[in-house]
């Protein structure tokens, strides 16, 4: 009798423990306040020309990727800010308009970013998608 009691009060344990999402698990897009870069935009352009290498982006492209890229190549990156502040998910939405040199290299810093500071849902931080673009010019 005593298993049969230990057991079902350890099963309604794991239970409510399974049973519960993580923390940051859903990621809200309705908003009060964005997430933003801490130092805002004159932060993230210090940031970027600070982190940005392009000499080996350069030094590999050859004539016909000039002529697909450009000189002026943008990277949107779409990642996740979690609550708290930590950039994960990353993604480069137009990876087919930029070269794969500079998409490695726009990974290579995006990952390299610091914490943001979270967006705002009813005085919370919440964990949200955010867009943001790193420009070179070759």
């Amino acid at each position: 009798m005593r298993y049969w009691l230990f057991a079902f009060l350890l099963s309604g344990v794991f239970g409510t423990l399974s049973a519960q999402a993580p923390k940051d698990s859903l990621i809200v897009y309705d908003v009060d306040m964005y997430a933003q870069f801490r130092g805002g935009v004159t932060g993230w352009n210090r940031f970027v020309q600070e982190n940005l290498d392009v000499r080996y982006i350069v030094s590999s492209i050859d004539s016909t990727t000039y002529v697909d890229y450009g000189l002026k190549q943008t990277a949107i990156m779409e990642f996740t800010v979690c609550e708290d502040g930590i950039v994960c998910d990353i993604e480069i939405v137009n990876k087919n308009k930029i070269s794969p040199a500079f998409a490695e290299e726009a990974l290579r810093v995006m990952k390299k970013s610091p914490k943001w500071t979270p967006a705002l849902k009813n005085g919370r931080p919440v964990r949200t998608r955010f867009k943001q673009s790193i420009v070179a010019v070759l």
